[in-house]
């Protein structure tokens, strides 16, 4: 849901995805420029070091504006190169985390540029997160 809208918002910009080599997202994507990210990466740290390869080689390689990721444990290395790479770097926590940062938020906290959270309770407990409303 959330890359649908993503994809909506940034159409008429140039952009490129990384994300998981799913059916849900290669059919989404058709033929959009798009880097396969490994999984699983819920503590793992085999994939973390994997994706932080990923990132440096295909942030070096594109330089992009920005780094905008909606929270996926993938998005914490691309925050980390983006940010020692002087890339603006966007972090949207997820719509299910209603009280708290996620482990992947916590993780990129006092990283990135810009923290956007879905709920005024999250941002009440982290004085950088801004609360912009649900991006459903």
């Amino acid at each position: 849901m959330q890359m649908q809208f993503l994809r909506k918002l940034w159409e008429g910009y140039d952009r490129f995805w990384v994300t998981f080599p799913k059916k849900d997202a290669k059919a989404l994507l058709g033929s959009e420029r798009r880097y396969w990210a490994y999984f699983p990466t819920n503590r793992n740290l085999k994939n973390f070091f994997r994706n932080l390869f990923l990132a440096i080689r295909v942030l070096v390689k594109e330089r992009p504006d920005a780094v905008l990721t909606t929270g996926a444990a993938v998005g914490v290395p691309f925050i980390y190169v983006g940010r020692m790479l002087g890339i603006t770097t966007v972090y949207v926590e997820s719509l299910t985390r209603v009280k708290e940062l996620s482990l992947s938020g916590k993780l990129v906290y006092p990283f990135v540029d810009h923290l956007l959270v879905q709920w005024p309770e999250v941002a009440g407990r982290y004085p950088r997160a801004r609360c912009r409303g649900r991006v459903v």
